[in-house]
């Protein structure tokens, strides 16, 4: 069932900004990281990738539904947030095999808009990243990262990219238990890293 009802990011912004459990974290997010509407929907789907790292997955999985009801509109500024809050959202819902559908549906609606030269090239792209190009790099960026805030950032960036391999797994060369593995893994590090120092560590509290 697709439950989206679409509204646009001015829309999103004001109904999280009626919502009193969400204020609460809302009001502690620096001005600078609410500046522009890019800027809010990244600190929003930064927030609800830290709620369910904090064990807060229900309100975690509201923001995140939330989010994903912004539409692809040629600007991928701000699709970028509504993807990767697509990719966690269907890891979480992973059970509910139809819902998983239309969130796939939903992560693929770009490549289909666009002259047909265009949709080549970013299908070409997709299909790159889905093959796991640029892991090693970023792993080895996590890993040479001598501030454990830069570390964990880079994580969670890393985190959304595992997701979305994992989601398309079927059609990417990478090994699935490999990549699953990977995640866990992450999963575990960023998990405990929150639990030692508060979500109020990380972007988009702090930077």
């Amino acid at each position: 069932m697709d439950r989206r009802k679409e509204m646009n990011v001015k829309g999103l912004i004001e109904e999280v900004e009626n919502d009193l459990e969400l204020v609460s974290y809302l009001n502690l997010i620096p001005k600078k990281n609410k500046k522009t509407r890019a800027s809010y929907l990244e600190s929003l789907n930064r927030l609800a990738y830290l709620l369910y790292l904090d064990g807060q997955e229900e309100m975690a999985k509201e923001l995140l539904d939330r989010i994903i009801q912004v539409p692809f509109e040629g600007n991928y500024n701000t699709w970028t947030f509504v993807d990767s809050s697509l990719v966690l959202l269907a890891y979480l819902e992973r059970e509910a095999e139809n819902q998983v559908l239309v969130y796939k549906k939903l992560l693929l609606s770009p490549l289909e808009q666009g002259e047909a030269s265009t949709q080549k090239i970013r299908r070409r792209v997709h299909q790159r990243f889905l093959n796991g190009e640029s892991l090693e790099q970023k792993l080895a960026k996590i890993e040479q990262d001598s501030s454990p805030e830069s570390e964990m950032e880079r994580r969670l960036l890393y985190l959304t990219d595992l997701l979305k391999i994992n989601l398309f797994i079927a059609e990417s060369t990478c090994e699935e238990i490999d990549i699953q593995e990977k995640i866990e893994e992450n999963i575990e590090i960023l998990k405990k890293y929150i639990k030692d120092h508060e979500i109020y560590s990380l972007f988009p509290f702090k930077g």
